[in-house]
């Protein structure tokens, strides 16, 4: 029963994403269709002295609103920049709408990799978030009630995550999966379901909390 128990305190983060989506930000990454587009892309030219390509890097950056931004660092080290709305589907996705000359993509992508007409872009986290993290306080209506007593989150540089939470007795409940990042929300996409999360990192300490007050996490930096 206690093993049951802690299980339903990973579950009631699917709650708390219910609750905090009157939020008008995480509302739009709850219901955006494609999320393995959010993010920061990033194109090094591996070669740039040599190279046919005036660039040394290009990143482009897509969010749940369907904003895009571009920035093309060129070789002597001036910035070109674009931004405007965009749209996308399962293949394919327009920058540029509204505009006199909006360009057509085809696209495949995974939590880390972008293919845009043929050209591979890399997701890259824009701050310290990966690392191992182990919680030094606990509290919320949701982890009580569950009996949570300890809270394991490794975040990779991959996007891929590994989350665990045990009581007192040692059993424990593991969610793997894979993440991205928006603003200050942290979501967590697993097998059949996805925690929506708001973080603060300071240095070596990450917060993690819900609007409705059912979790509040301080987890430290193990690594």
């Amino acid at each position: 029963m206690r093993w049951i128990a802690i299980f339903l305190a990973c579950l009631s983060f699917s709650a708390w994403s219910a609750n905090a989506s009157s939020d008008k930000d995480l509302d739009a990454i709850s219901h955006f269709d494609h999320p393995f587009l959010l993010g920061d892309w990033y194109l090094i030219n591996p070669e740039p002295d040599s190279s046919q390509e005036n660039f040394i890097a290009i990143k482009l950056t897509l969010d749940s609103n369907y904003h895009f931004s571009i920035d093309i660092q060129k070789r002597d080290f001036s910035v070109d920049h674009w931004e405007g709305m965009y749209n996308a589907n399962e293949d394919t996705i327009i920058l540029g709408l509204h505009t006199d000359a909006p360009q057509i993509y085809s696209y495949a992508s995974n939590h880390n990799m972008l293919n845009l007409n043929g050209v591979m872009f890399t997701k890259a986290l824009s701050n310290s978030l990966a690392g191992i993290w182990s919680s030094e306080h606990l509290a919320g209506d949701d982890l009580l009630a569950s009996e949570v007593n300890q809270m394991d989150l490794i975040l990779q540089p991959d996007f891929v995550f590994l989350f665990k939470v045990s009581n007192q007795d040692g059993d424990e409940a593991v969610r793997r999966g894979v993440y991205f990042t928006e603003g200050e929300h942290l979501v967590l996409l697993y097998e059949d379901g996805e925690h929506n999360a708001r973080y603060k990192l300071n240095r070596d300490k990450l917060t993690i909390e819900s609007d409705e007050g059912g979790m509040f996490a301080v987890l430290n930096r193990i690594r």
